[in-house]
C-alpha cells in the first residue's frame, strides 16, 4: 500500500488504488461482509469548494436513484467528510479504452452488445434526471454480464468549480458534443452524440474526429462531421443519427434500441455473442499421455516380436529394435506416469485467478498480483504470478522470484500447447488487464 493511501475510508478497508480521474482518487474497497466496492475519494481542492459538495450532494442523491443493468449503483457516500466520497458497485474488467488498446477494435457483435448496454444505461440515468456530460471508452466497463456506464452524476458537480473556472474544459475532446463546445444547454442528446463517438472508438480504435490538440479537435468537433470510416456499414446509418449536429434530430436512448434491430443483420447471421464468459478454464488432461503411453508400447512390443530370434531378422535389424523397445518402454513409462498425476486446472476470470492441484485450491485475486506472464521453464510454458505480498504461498515452485501455478499443456503437442498459450494470454489479458505482462 503507498504512504500517501488512506487505509480506510468510512467502513470501507482500502486495497488498492484502481485510478485517478479529474474529480480525485479510485480505490478498490472491501466493506465488513467482504463485499468489493470502488471507493471515489474527491481531490483536496474540491472538497473546500462549498459550491462542489452542495453539487456532489445532490447528485449523489439523484444517482441513487439510477437503476438498471447497465451503470454501476451508488452503494454509499459522505459528502461531509473532509474529503467527500462515495461508494460504488466495482466491477471487474477492463475499461473500454483498455481493451481496445490491448485487443484491438471490437468485432461487430460485439459492437452491437456494445450500443444496447450503452443505450440501456443512458435511459436508466436519464430516467433519473441526470445528463452524464462525460460518456467516454475510459468510463465503460466491460463486465462479464456486459458493459457498464460510471461516473454519470460527477460531471455536474464538477462544473462552475475551482478548476473549470480556471480554464479547465471539463470533459474529453473529441467526445464532446458540439453544444457542449459552443456552451449552449446541454441535455440528453448530448449523452447520444457521445455515445455515437464511443461506437467509432469501438470500431476503429480512433476518435470519430481524429488525433490533434484540444483546440483542433474541438473545433473539428463543433463545425465539421465525424469520420465514421471503419464503422461497419449496417451501423453507420445509427451512428450518423446519434452524432447529428442538430441535437433535436439525435434519437433518444430508447429508439436506439429500436434502430439497432431495424438495422441489424439479416436474420440468418448469428445471435450475438455476450460480452465476455463467465470465465476461461484451462486444464491439464490424463487422456492424452495415457493415449500416448498406450501408443508407445504397442510400439515397443511391435519392436519387442522383431527382436526376438524366432523372427528371424538380421543381426542388424535386431539390434535396432531392440534399442527401439528400449527406448518405446521409457517412454511409456513417462507418458503413464504423466497421466497417474492427477489433474491440474487454472481458471481465469474477472476475480483473478483460481487454481486447483490434487484437490488443493488456490484463490490468487487480481488485486493481490503484481504480475502475471506466460514464461518458459526448462523450454515448456508456464503460468507465473508475482504477489504484492511476498508471502510464501508456492504451488509448483518458484520462478525468479514469482510462483509457477500451471503448466500449460506439456502433455500435448506443440501446435496444441501454442494455441492454448495463445488462448490463455488473451484470456489474461482481457481480466487481468491491470496486472497481466504480455511480454
Amino acid at each position: 500500500m503507498k504512504v500517501d493511501q488512506p487505509q480506510r475510508i468510512g467502513d470501507y478497508l482500502l486495497l488498492g488504488r484502481l485510478g485517478r480521474g479529474a474529480m480525485g482518487t479510485v480505490y478498490l474497497g472491501q466493506s465488513s461482509d467482504g463485499r468489493q466496492v470502488a471507493v471515489k475519494v474527491a481531490r483536496a481542492e474540491l472538497a473546500d469548494d462549498p459550491r462542489f459538495r452542495e453539487r456532489f450532494r445532490r447528485e449523489v442523491q439523484m444517482a441513487r436513484a439510477v437503476g438498471g443493468n447497465g451503470t454501476a449503483a451508488v452503494l454509499d457516500a459522505d459528502t461531509r467528510a473532509p474529503r467527500p466520497w462515495m461508494a460504488t458497485e466495482y466491477v471487474p474488467g477492463p475499461t473500454l479504452q483498455e481493451a481496445v488498446e490491448r485487443h484491438g477494435p471490437l468485432p461487430e457483435h460485439h459492437l452491437r452488445r456494445l450500443a444496447e448496454g450503452l443505450a440501456e444505461a443512458l435511459t436508466a440515468i436519464h430516467g433519473a434526471g441526470l445528463v452524464h456530460r462525460d460518456l467516454k471508452p475510459s468510463n465503460v466497463l466491460l463486465g462479464a454480464d456486459g458493459p457498464r456506464v460510471i461516473d454519470f452524476g460527477i460531471s455536474r458537480a464538477m462544473e462552475h468549480t475551482a478548476l473549470t473556472e480556471t480554464g479547465m474544459v471539463f470533459g474529453t475532446p473529441g467526445f464532446l458534443s458540439p453544444e457542449q463546445i459552443t456552451g449552449q444547454d446541454v441535455g440528453c442528446p448530448s449523452d447520444v452524440f457521445a455515445l455515437g463517438a464511443v461506437l467509432v472508438y469501438a470500431a476503429t480504435g480512433r476518435g470519430p474526429f481524429g488525433e490533434g490538440p484540444t483546440a483542433t479537435l474541438l473545433y473539428r468537433a463543433a463545425h465539421g462531421e465525424p469520420d465514421l470510416d471503419g464503422l461497419p456499414k449496417s451501423l453507420r446509418p445509427l451512428v450518423q443519427r446519434c452524432m447529428h449536429r442538430d441535437p433535436a434530430k439525435r434519437p433518444d436512448p430508447s429508439e436506439v434500441t429500436r434502430l439497432l434491430a431495424q438495422f441489424a443483420k439479416p436474420p440468418t447471421a448469428k445471435l450475438p455473442a455476450p460480452m465476455t464468459p463467465a470465465a476461461a478454464t484451462f486444464s491439464t488432461s490424463r487422456i492424452v499421455p495415457f493415449t500416448w503411453g498406450v501408443v508407445n508400447l504397442a510400439a515397443a512390443l511391435l519392436a519387442a516380436a522383431i527382436a526376438d530370434p524366432a523372427a528371424k531378422a538380421n543381426g542388424a535389424t535386431q539390434l535396432l529394435a531392440l534399442a527401439a523397445f528400449c527406448v518405446l518402454v521409457v517412454r511409456a513409462a513417462r507418458f503413464f506416469g504423466a497421466s497417474a498425476r492427477r489433474k491440474v486446472v487454472v481458471e481465469i476470470s474477472r476475480e483473478g485467478i483460481a487454481t486447483t492441484r490434487n484437490g488443493k485450491f488456490h484463490q490468487y485475486w487480481w488485486y493481490e498480483l503484481a504480475r502475471v506472464r506466460v514464461v518458459p521453464h526448462k523450454k515448456r510454458p508456464w503460468v507465473v504470478v508475482w504477489l504484492k505480498d511476498p508471502a510464501p504461498r508456492r504451488f509448483f515452485g518458484a520462478h525468479h522470484g514469482g510462483v509457477r501455478v500451471f503448466p500449460i499443456a506439456h502433455e500435448r503437442s506443440r501446435r496444441r500447447r501454442d494455441r492454448e498459450v495463445a488462448e490463455l494470454r488473451a484470456a489474461l489479458g482481457w481480466y487481468l488487464p491491470r496486472s497481466y505482462d504480455g511480454r
